[in-house]
């Protein structure tokens, strides 16, 4: 998706990508290594249990292997889910297959509760709609104030806290039905449920 001003040209990558109710892609743990594990304990923090049903504000611990260096300990809140009228995004020009889908924004907050540093890693959430698809967040190479669904910032080291906004597109006009947490097929995802609302107006 191509934002219209030359002097801002820029490229959206619209994560449509269907996971088919799988992991997150390639970078995901190996499901028998315990840092996948739901419930349990990593870096000294209990994790919440695999198969949890939260409803937004309910926090999670959660752990996950951002690549196979690096494992991650957060805690997350799933806020509020909002259903965005295509005029938000005027100022870019959508292929044919975005103009068919409906976008949304997915607000959280989260924390890094455990010892590594996990500046510049995206926060492994997947939007799962109503054909039972989980779908990628998308990406922006140019600024997008209204959710900027970019990863951490620099320096979220450990007892960080952030407050992050994820985009989706759902494809063919498709409906969010869940936000989850699920880093590897064999995870029984935790999953934040909850009235999904208009966004808040634009300053």
């Amino acid at each position: 998706m191509i934002r219209r001003s030359a002097a801002r040209a820029a490229a959206l990558a619209v994560s449509c990508l269907a996971l088919a109710g799988c992991g997150g892609g390639g970078s995901t743990p190996d499901a028998s290594d315990p840092s996948s594990a739901g419930g349990g304990t990593v870096q000294g923090v209990a994790l919440t249990d695999q198969g949890t049903a939260l409803t937004l504000g309910d926090p999670a611990t959660v752990s996950w292997q951002p690549d196979q260096h690096l494992v991650g300990v957060m805690k997350v809140a799933v806020d509020r889910l909002e259903k965005v009228p295509a005029s938000r995004f005027s100022d870019w020009r959508l292929d044919a297959a975005t103009q068919k889908s409906t976008p949304y924004f997915v607000r959280a907050a989260v924390e890094n509760v455990g010892t590594t540093d996990l500046s510049g890693v995206r926060v492994p959430l997947y939007l799962l709609d109503g054909r039972n698809t989980l779908l990628q967040p998308s990406t922006f190479r140019a600024s997008f104030p209204a959710c900027p669904s970019t990863p951490l910032p620099p320096r979220f080291t450990s007892g960080a806290k952030a407050s992050v906004c994820l985009v989706y597109f759902v494809p063919d006009h498709g409906t969010l039905t869940a936000v989850s947490f699920r880093p590897t097929e064999d995870f029984d995802a935790i999953t934040w449920t909850g009235p999904v609302t208009e966004p808040k107006p634009t300053r």
